[in-house]
C-alpha cells in the first residue's frame, strides 16, 4: 500500500515531511526480533511483546526514551503520517519494510491512540498547545540566556583552571590537552590486585552512561540523559541531584559531562539548551537556548571554559541540522562567535558542496582540546547528510569529518584536517584529538569511525602517519539501489566518543576500538523519512568485538594489541606508575601494564562501561571512579543500570 493511501480506522493521514535520524529509529523498535503479530488490531499486545522492555509498558521510556508526553507530542503532532512510514520503511531494524501493511498501522495506532493525538478536533486546546509547543521559535538563537539565581560560590576560577590540582579531574579528557594522563602513582603495577569497590553509587536509571566524572576538592559530579548528579568522591555519598525537564523535541538520549567555573556545573540538553546549577547546591541559575531541536539540533557534548570562554558544538547532523560551534562570554553568556560546520557558499570551504546541496552535519560528540599557548581550540567534526547517500552533494563537503582549528578569541579557522572527504559511511570524526610533544615535534592524533588512528604535525599541518585500529571490509566498495553493500568498520564500528589517550612515560598513544558491520542499500529517491537515504543494518550484535591498541606516539607503529570479544567504547587513561585504566562494552573494569599490555586486574561491574573512567585523589587516597550501566536494548544492547563504582586500594 503506498504511503500516501495509509487510512487508520477512521480517517485519512494525509502525508508530511520530517526529518528523523538512524538512532531515533533505534529508539521505537526493538532489534533482532520477529515481526510484529500480525493481525493484532489495537498493537497492545506487539508492544507489549517487542518494545516494552525498552520504553515502558506505559510508554515512559526505560532503556530506551520515552513515546508518550510532552517532548514525544511535540516531536509528532500533525505528523501521524510520517511516523507511519518512519515505521513502513526502517523497522524492524534487522529487516527494515519487512512488516505488512496491517502490523505497520495496528503499531502506529497504538502508540498515537495512547498519546491522543489520532483525532484531535480541530480547535481542540490540546491540539493547540501542542502546535504552538511544536513551531519553530520566534527569536533568533542562541537566544539571551535567562537567569534565576547567582552561584554560592566562586571556584574553580581562571587560575585553578590553569593549574589544576594533580588531585583532581576539571575536564572530560582531565586535561585540556586531551592526553588523558594522570600523574597520580599511589596506585602501582604491584599493587593493583589488591584494588577493590569502596563504593557504589546506583542512579536508579536504565539507560546512556557516557559521561567522565568530574572531581574537584572531594566532589564528584556525573550526567544521565536528564539528570546530574554531585557525589562525595570518597564514600559515594549524595549531595544533590538536579533533573532537567525538556521543553522541547529530543532525539539522541546521552550526554557527556558538565564543564565547572566559579561555582556553577554548566552541561548541554537534549533539546539545545546549556544550563548553569550551583556546584553547592544544585539549583538552576541560568538557562541559554543554543540551538532549535526542530531542525534537529541538540547539545550531547562536553562544555569546556578556557580563559572566561564557554565552548560549545552542537550536534544533530544525523537529523538534519546544519552544525555550529559557539563561543559565549563565561560571566555574562554573551555569544562572541559561532563557527559553520558546513559554510556556505561564499564562505571559505562552501564550494565543497554542490550548490543546490542541503548543506548539514559536522556533528560535535565529546568535548574541544586546547592547546592553551597559542589559544587554539581543536574541535573534531562528524559525518555529512544524508549519511550514506552522497549523490547529492558532491564534493569534499568541508568541514564534515575533519579536526578544525580555530581561534579561541575569534573562531577564525587557522587550519583543519579533513579524515574522511565526502564521507558516504557514517564515519565521523567524532571523539576529540590529543596534542602533544614527541621528539621534539608537535603533534595531533585523532582517531575516527572509519577505523584509524591519524597523526598531524601541528607546526606543518601534514599527516605523518595512518595506523588501523578496525576490520575493513569493502570500504571504496559504491553503495547500489539494486543490491546491498557490507562493509567495516560499519556505521557504528571505529572509534567512537572516546579518542586516543597518550602516556609521557611509556611514549605511546592508545585507542579503544569496535569491529562491527553495517549492511547497505540505497533508496532510489530520497526520502524525508529516511535522512540517511539508505536502509541500513547492523550485523547481529553478537558478532560485534572490539580492541584495545598501544601505537608509539613517535610514529604510529603498533606496539601492542588486546583483543575483546565486546565492543571497546570505554575512555582511557595513563597513569605516571605505568598504568593503563579501561573498560569494556561486556561490564569488565580493567587495568594494563601500559608497556607491554599485559593485563593487571578485571572487576565484572554489571553493566557496560562506555563513558570516561577517573583517577583522582581525597586526602591521601588515590581513587578510580568507573561509570558502568550505559545500557541500550536497541544499539548496543547493553544491560545495567546507570551507578558510579569508586575503587581504592585497602585501608
Amino acid at each position: 500500500m503506498p504511503i500516501d493511501e495509509y487510512r487508520p480506522a477512521t480517517r485519512l493521514w494525509q502525508p508530511t515531511k520530517y526529518v528523523f535520524g538512524f538512532a531515533a529509529v533505534v529508539a521505537l523498535a526493538s532489534v533482532n526480533t520477529p515481526l510484529w503479530a500480525a493481525g493484532d488490531a489495537d498493537g497492545a499486545a506487539a508492544y507489549r511483546e517487542h518494545c516494552a522492555s525498552c520504553h515502558a509498558s506505559d510508554l515512559t521510556g526505560a532503556a530506551g526514551p520515552a513515546l508518550s508526553g510532552f517532548v514525544f507530542a511535540d516531536r509528532w503532532v500533525g505528523k501521524n503520517a510520517a511516523l507511519y512510514e518512519l515505521i513502513s520503511k526502517a523497522m524492524p531494524l534487522d529487516a527494515p519494510g519487512t512488516l505488512s501493511a496491517e502490523d505497520n498501522r495496528s503499531i502506529t495506532d497504538y502508540i498515537l491512540r495512547l498519546n491522543k493525538l489520532e483525532d484531535a478536533p480541530a480547535g481542540d486546546s490540546k491540539s493547540s498547545t501542542l502546535a504552538h509547543a511544536h513551531s519553530a521559535p520566534q527569536i533568533p538563537l542562541p537566544a539571551p540566556a535567562k537567569r534565576f539565581a547567582t552561584a554560592e560560590s566562586t571556584e574553580p576560577g581562571d587560575a585553578e583552571l590553569k593549574n589544576p590540582s594533580s588531585g583532581d579531574w576539571l575536564y572530560y579528557n582531565l586535561n585540556l590537552n586531551g592526553q588523558r594522563y594522570s600523574t597520580l602513582r599511589q596506585i602501582t603495577p604491584q599493587n593493583v590486585r589488591h584494588l577493590a569497590p569502596k563504593c557504589i553509587f546506583q542512579t536508579g536509571e536504565i539507560g546512556s552512561f557516557q559521561s567522565s566524572p568530574i572531581v574537584r576538592k572531594g566532589r564528584m559530579y556525573v550526567t544521565t540523559a536528564h539528570r546530574t548528579y554531585a557525589l562525595d568522591a570518597s564514600n559515594c555519598r549524595k549531595f544533590w541531584s538536579h533533573e532537567y525537564t525538556p521543553t522541547g523535541t529530543e532525539f539522541l538520549p546521552a550526554n557527556r559531562g558538565v564543564a565547572l567555573y566559579k561555582g556553577t556545573v554548566i552541561r548541554g540538553t537534549l533539546d539545545g539548551h546549556l544550563i548553569g546549577l550551583d556546584a553547592l547546591n544544585g539549583k538552576l541559575l541560568w538557562d541559554l537556548w543554543v540551538c532549535d531541536t526542530s531542525k534537529g539540533c541538540f547539545i550531547s557534548a562536553t562544555p569546556v571554559v578556557f580563559d572566561g570562554k564557554l565552548y560549545i558544538g552542537e550536534a544533530g547532523g544525523d537529523f538534519g541540522a546544519t552544525v555550529r560551534v559557539h563561543a559565549f562570554d563565561a560571566a555574562t553568556l554573551e555569544r562572541l562567535w559561532s563557527f559553520d560546520a558546513a559554510p556556505a557558499a561564499g564562505d571559505a570551504g562552501g564550494d565543497t558542496w554542490s550548490a543546490d546541496a542541503e548543506r548539514r552535519g559536522g556533528s560535535q560528540w565529546s568535548t574541544i582540546t586546547v592547546e592553551r599557548d597559542s589559544r587554539r581550540l581543536f574541535v573534531s567534526l562528524g559525518n555529512p547528510g544524508p549519511d550514506f547517500d552522497g549523490r547529492a552533494r558532491p564534493g569534499d563537503n568541508l568541514y564534515t569529518d575533519s579536526v578544525v582549528v580555530l581561534d579561541a578569541d575569534s573562531g577564525h579557522l587557522i587550519w583543519y584536517a579533513q579524515q574522511n572527504p565526502h564521507d558516504v559511511h557514517d564515519w565521523d570524526t567524532a571523539a576529540a584529538p590529543v596534542i602533544y610533544e614527541q621528539n621534539g615535534r608537535a603533534l595531533m592524533a585523532v582517531a575516527t569511525k572509519d577505523g584509524h588512528l591519524y597523526m598531524y604535525d601541528r607546526t606543518r599541518h601534514d599527516l605523518i602517519a595512518r595506523a588501523e585500529v578496525s576490520l575493513q571490509i569493502n570500504v571504496t566498495q559504491p553503495f547500489s539501489t539494486t543490491s546491498s553493500t557490507r562493509f567495516c568498520p560499519g556505521a557504528m564500528g571505529g572509534v567512537e566518543w572516546n579518542g586516543p589517550a597518550y602516556d609521557p612515560g611509556s611514549q605511546l598513544l592508545f585507542v579503544n576500538s569496535v569491529d562491527w558491520c553495517t549492511t547497505v542499500t540505497l533508496m532510489e529517491k530520497p526520502s524525508p523519512a529516511i535522512p540517511w537515504g539508505a536502509s541500513a543494518v547492523q550485523d547481529p550484535i553478537a558478532q560485534a568485538r572490539g580492541s584495545l591498541r598501544a601505537f608509539d606516539a613517535a610514529n604510529g607503529r603498533p606496539r601492542w594489541t588486546y583483543a575483546a570479544d565486546v565492543p571497546m567504547l570505554a575512555g582511557l587513561t595513563p597513569t605516571a606508575s605505568g598504568l593503563l585504566l579501561t573498560g569494556t562494552g561486556g561490564g569488565q573494569m580493567l587495568v594494563f601494564d601500559s608497556k607491554t599490555g599485559r593485563q593487571l586486574y578485571s572487576f565484572y561491574t554489571g553493566g557496560a562501561i562506555a563513558g570516561g573512567i577517573s583517577t583522582y585523589s581525597v586526602g591521601d587516597k588515590q581513587l578510580i571512579a568507573v561509570e558502568s550501566g550505559n545500557a541500550s536494548k536497541t544499539v548496543w544492547q547493553n544491560t545495567g543500570a546507570a551507578q558510579v563504582i569508586i575503587f581504592g586500594l585497602p585501608d
